[in-house]
């Protein structure tokens, strides 16, 4: 019971304290990639978090503000839980693919019920109209910034964020099972069909972390941070934090489904290799991001289709054991 406890809590955790130095890891690398000398490791991330703890708060104006600021807990309570359940294997009920897959996209949804809430200054609020449609389309439905933030998540969780969830059942697909414990131990990512769905995991990772060249959700090229614009305060300090976390709990995810490594406090080596893995997948995504610009929806239609094509490879390749 002791130990169930160390690792519903212990090692989400550890996991959330190593997430706040990943953007100044990311930071560095790409400022050395662009010959600059960068940041302090420690003030993207983990000082930021502070910085924000102790800025005015205000609530934002959005039809439900209160609701709107806490909806960020909700993407770190999930991402909890899913480093807590790949700690627990034997744990059935939430410990399988559906389950896991199920929270994923709960957390995607808080980014569309952000933009359906908000009505940030750079929305219809403003003393003039500012809407994404001008006035020579008459009698054209026109929609307000926010409202364009939501369409944008709502399309990357369907489309955009495919290949991830393909990648992560090719696993399960080659051991008949959905269930966490029938794959630990085993390296899936030996296989054929472990190769296809780790290229199939990474190009998914990247969408899901909405970060460069897949960051048309909060882009800044757009004038607009998207749905989460109005965070304000210690609000933002747990929008932060919440998408530190998300790149290392995806990380330590494919750890756990393609390399057979799940985090087991009793045996603290498993802890060690599993973050290990997770902190790599960021630094790899920093090096993509150095050299990206922010793709449109139809570039990123066709990478999530040929990435999508792959995962399927890669399924056909785990039907037949491969």
């Amino acid at each position: 019971m002791i130990s169930e406890v160390f690792s519903v809590l212990g090692i989400p955790a550890l996991a959330f304290a190593i997430s706040t130095y990943i953007p100044g890891i990311q930071r560095k690398i790409e400022a050395r990639i662009q010959q600059r000398i960068g940041p302090n490791i420690l003030s993207p991330g983990f000082w930021s978090v502070f910085k924000f703890i102790f800025k005015e708060v205000k609530l934002p104006d959005a039809s439900l503000p209160r609701l709107y600021n806490l909806l960020p807990l909700l993407s770190i309570a999930v991402l909890w839980i899913i480093l807590a359940i790949t700690s627990l294997t034997s744990f059935h009920i939430l410990s399988n693919e559906i389950g896991i897959v199920g929270l994923l996209k709960l957390e995607e949804m808080m980014y569309v019920i952000l933009g359906s809430l908000s009505f940030s200054i750079m929305g219809w609020r403003m003393p003039y109209i500012d809407e994404c449609k001008g006035t020579p389309f008459i009698k054209t439905l026109k929609i307000s910034l926010e409202q364009l933030g939501a369409i944008r998540s709502f399309k990357m969780i369907t489309i955009g964020s495919f290949p991830f969830y393909l990648a992560t059942f090719l696993p399960f697909i080659q051991k008949k099972s959905i269930f966490l414990k029938d794959i630990v131990g085993e390296p899936f990512l030996l296989s054929l069909a472990g190769i296809f769905g780790a290229v199939c995991y990474f190009i998914g990772y990247l969408i899901m972390i909405k970060e460069y060249p897949f960051s048309i959700t909060h882009t800044k090229a757009d004038v607009i941070e998207g749905p989460t614009m109005e965070l304000i305060g210690r609000y933002r300090a747990i929008y932060l934090a919440s998408t530190e976390l998300l790149m290392i709990t995806l990380g330590s995810l494919f750890a756990t489904l393609y390399l057979g490594i799940a985090p087991d406090i009793n045996n603290p080596i498993t802890i060690v290799e599993n973050l290990a893995i997770a902190v790599i997948f960021p630094i790899l995504a920093t090096f993509v991001r150095a050299f990206s610009p922010v793709l449109l929806f139809k570039q990123i239609y066709p990478i999530s289709y040929v990435a999508t094509l792959i995962g399927v490879i890669g399924f056909v390749f785990a039907l037949l054991g491969w």
